[in-house]
């Protein structure tokens, strides 16, 4: 099952669990940072307050 774009502070932990090898894809290349909860993605779409992170 795909996760759908949601912000990563919005998933419970028991979603996290049975879905970790999607989670480890997404935060595997972080490109951006939230601003609010200091989480990283590949895709902005994944956090509520998205900077893209320097080089």
């Amino acid at each position: 099952m795909k996760l759908k774009s949601k912000s990563l502070c919005g998933f419970k932990q028991s979603v996290i669990k049975e879905h970790f090898d999607e989670f480890q894809r997404i935060v595997s290349c972080p490109r951006y940072v939230c601003g609010k909860c200091a989480r990283v993605a590949g895709q902005k779409c994944f956090l509520c307050k998205a900077r893209k992170l320097g080089k």
